[in-house]
């Protein structure tokens, strides 16, 4: 994927492929483009990004959808220990994420992600023991033997229909949550993910 964005058409929708869809990116403008010429319908919707990569509306949408999420809360303050912490704003990527262990933490990331209290953060609260796994999710697949991990994915995409997104994962007591939705960091795919995705860049 050296392109910025590339269109493939599936099951007769206009379907933008990008590592990102940020606002203001060129794949963004591509998006609200096809949109208004209204020719053909599009996958995704600028809306559906928008919420993607905002971490409390996407998790509100997954939860909707029935899809097992991290609870989280919004302060604006400290955060209890341990917890996952995200920026909110529409400048922050949710890639970007602060695992606070203490209380001296919990003060030194709250100040550095509210931008000194002008913007909220959003946590989510964990347990001492826990593991965390990204996967990129291409049109509903993902690289995984993971039957929960698999189903997930799909109902990921279902939900937003972005066809390339990453997903971070929480897992507590063999139990599976998502954290958050984010941009795909191209130089970190597997071999795998990148065989996968160029398969499908390929027969236009």
């Amino acid at each position: 994927m050296n392109k910025m964005s590339h269109t493939t058409i599936k099951d007769g929708i206009d379907c933008v492929i990008s590592k990102d869809y940020f606002y203001k990116t060129e794949s963004y403008y591509k998006l609200i483009s096809k949109e208004i010429s209204g020719k053909n319908k599009v996958f995704p919707s600028s809306n559906d990004v928008l919420d993607a990569y905002i971490v409390p509306v996407a998790l509100k949408r997954a939860e909707l959808a029935g899809i097992p999420i991290l609870q989280w809360e919004i302060s604006s303050g400290e955060v209890p220990n341990p917890s996952i912490v995200y920026s909110v704003n529409y400048f922050s990527d949710p890639s970007t994420y602060y695992i606070v262990k203490n209380r001296e933490e919990s003060r030194k990331i709250s100040k550095h992600v509210t931008n000194c209290g002008k913007y909220p953060l959003c946590y989510q609260k964990v347990p001492e023991n826990f593991e965390m796994v990204n996967f990129s999710i291409f049109f509903g697949q993902v690289c995984t033997e993971n039957e929960n991990i698999k189903q997930i994915a799909n109902k990921i995409y279902q939900t937003f229909k972005i066809p390339l997104i990453n997903a971070l994962f929480v897992i507590i007591d063999d139990k599976i949550y998502l954290s958050s939705l984010s941009p795909v960091n191209v130089s970190k795919l597997s071999k795998e993910e990148k065989l996968m995705i160029e398969k499908t860049l390929l027969v236009d």
